[in-house]
C-alpha cells in the first residue's frame, strides 16, 4: 500500500523532470521563438520618394510576419533633412540600429567610430553574404573593413520625355552624345518647343556632374589621400561653370532664382510637369518614382562623355548601403533582418530597383525573370552604364561634406552672377585649401 506523502513526492517528481524535458526541447528544437517577454524593437531610418517609403513598410511588414518577436520602427523622411537628423543622432550617441547610408558620407562616420564593422558576423555566419559577390562587398569596405552592404548597384542618370523629343523632332539623348552635343539638344528643346531642356545641364549643385567632368580629364575631385582637390588645372572649374552660364543666358535651362525655387521633391521635378524635356540630376534607381510624377514612362540616360577625354568618367555606384550602428543593443536581431532583407525573394520583389539592382544573384535572377516594365528598363539601363564606367569611386574623406559646401556656396555665386567662373575658381580652391 502506498504511502500518501511518497505519492505526492513521486508525482512532483515526475513533473519536474517533465517539464525539464519541455525546456531542453524548446532549446534546441525552438530556442528562437521567443516569449512576448522577450520582444525586441529595431530602429531603420532611411530616406526617399514616397514609392520608396511604401516598397519598404510592406517589406518590414513581411520581416515582422516571420519574426513576430521583431518589431522594426521605421524612420523615414526625403533626402532634404535627413542627414541633418542623422548627424544630430550620432551627437547624441542616438542613432538607429539600421541606417541608408551613401558610400560618400560613410568615412566621417567610420572615424568617429560610429558604425559597427560586419567582419565579424560574416566570418561566424551570423550575417550571410552567400551569392553576393566580392566586387559587391567591397562597396561596403571603408579603410578595408566592411562598414556596411550595398543595398545595390547604381550609375548616375538623367531622364527624358519621349513624348517631347518627338515633338520637336530632335534625336533621343545617346551614350555617345558629348557635353557639347547635350548643351544644343537642350537649345533646340527650347527653341522648338518653348519649355526647358533640363532644369540643370548636370548634377550642378552637389559635384556629381563635376566629378564626372575631371576624371574624364584625369582629374578627380577629392585626391587619393583626401588631403587637398584632385585637380590642379583651374580651368577645367571655369570650363565647367561657364558651360552652364551659356546655357542660362540661352534660356535652355533655369537661371538661379528659378533652381532656388524649384521643389526638391522627385514626383515634382519640372520634366513630371512637361515644362523641362530632361532631367538630368538623378540616378538609374529613381525611374519608378520620376516616372509616377509624369504619369508616363520617362527614359534613362547616361551622362555625356568628354569630347577631348582622356579616360572613361562615368561609374557605377552602391546605390547606397545599410549600416548598423556601433551602439546598437541588439546585432543578432539587426542581422536577421539585413538577412532577410538581402535573400528574402519575395522582399527582393517588393523592393525592385529602388535601391539599384540587387547584389544578391538569385534575387537579381527573380526580378529579372518577372521584372516590371521599369525594372526590365533599369536592369538595360544598368547593363549599358556598366559597359561604359570607369573605376568606382573611392571614399570621400571625412570633411569632404565640408569642400562640397563651399563649392556649392561658389556655385551659387557664379550662376547669380555675382563673380566670374574665373573668380570663382581660386575662390573656391583657397576655401577648400583651408578646409584640408
Amino acid at each position: 500500500m502506498f504511502n500518501k506523502k511518497w505519492l505526492i513526492l513521486s508525482f512532483t517528481l515526475v513533473l519536474v523532470c517533465s517539464l525539464s524535458v519541455t525546456s531542453s526541447a524548446w532549446w534546441i528544437f525552438g530556442g528562437d521563438d521567443k516569449s512576448e517577454d522577450d520582444q525586441v524593437t529595431i530602429r531603420f531610418a532611411w530616406w526617399g520618394s514616397q514609392s520608396r517609403h511604401e516598397r519598404t513598410l510592406k517589406v518590414i511588414e513581411l520581416f515582422e510576419k516571420k519574426y513576430p518577436n521583431i518589431k522594426v520602427q521605421p524612420e523615414y523622411t526625403g533626402w532634404s533633412g535627413y542627414w541633418d537628423k542623422m548627424n544630430a543622432q550620432a551627437a547624441g550617441k542616438n542613432l538607429p540600429d539600421i541606417i541608408q547610408h551613401v558610400r560618400k558620407y560613410m568615412s566621417g562616420y567610420v572615424k568617429n567610430d560610429q558604425l559597427l564593422d560586419l567582419t565579424p558576423y560574416i566570418k561566424n555566419g551570423t550575417l550571410d553574404t552567400a551569392n553576393i559577390g566580392d566586387a559587391y562587398l567591397e562597396m561596403g569596405k571603408i579603410y578595408g573593413k566592411q562598414m556596411g552592404m550595398a543595398t545595390g548597384v547604381n550609375a548616375p542618370a538623367g531622364y527624358y520625355d519621349k513624348e517631347l523629343f518627338d515633338k520637336a523632332g530632335v534625336a533621343y539623348p545617346s551614350t555617345d552624345d558629348t557635353w557639347q552635343d547635350r548643351a544644343e539638344m537642350f537649345k533646340k528643346i527650347h527653341d522648338k518647343l518653348g519649355i526647358l531642356g533640363a532644369s540643370t545641364p548636370a548634377a550642378q549643385q552637389d559635384c556629381t556632374g563635376f566629378t564626372v567632368y575631371l576624371r574624364q580629364h584625369g582629374a578627380s575631385f577629392f585626391a587619393e589621400d583626401g588631403k587637398s582637390l584632385g585637380y590642379d588645372d583651374d580651368q577645367l572649374f571655369v570650363d565647367f561653370m561657364k558651360m552652364d552660364l551659356d546655357l542660362i543666358n540661352a534660356g535652355a535651362v533655369q537661371n538661379a532664382s528659378q533652381r532656388q525655387e524649384t521643389a526638391g521633391a522627385i514626383e515634382e521635378d519640372l520634366v513630371t510637369k512637361q515644362k523641362a524635356a530632361t532631367a538630368t540630376n538623378y540616378w538609374s534607381n529613381q525611374l519608378a518614382a520620376i516616372s509616377t510624377g509624369a504619369g508616363k514612362t520617362l527614359y534613362p540616360f547616361l551622362y555625356p562623355r568628354a569630347k577631348d577625354q582622356v579616360q572613361e568618367g562615368r561609374y557605377l555606384n552602391p546605390a547606397m548601403l545599410l549600416t548598423v550602428s556601433k551602439n546598437t543593443e541588439h546585432p543578432e536581431e539587426v542581422m536577421k533582418f539585413l538577412n532577410f532583407w538581402f535573400h528574402d525573394i519575395e522582399a527582393g520583389k517588393i523592393l525592385g530597383t529602388d535601391r539599384g539592382t540587387p547584389v544578391e544573384s538569385k534575387v537579381k535572377a527573380a526580378i529579372k525573370a518577372d521584372a516590371s516594365e521599369y525594372d526590365k528598363i533599369v536592369f538595360d539601363f544598368v547593363d549599358e552604364a556598366a559597359a561604359n564606367a570607369g573605376s568606382v569611386l573611392p571614399a570621400e574623406p571625412p570633411i569632404a561634406q565640408e569642400v562640397i559646401r563651399a563649392y556649392e556656396e561658389v556655385y551659387w555665386k557664379i550662376i547669380y552672377k555675382q563673380i566670374t567662373p574665373e573668380e570663382g575658381a581660386k575662390e573656391f580652391r583657397k576655401n577648400a585649401s583651408d578646409i584640408f
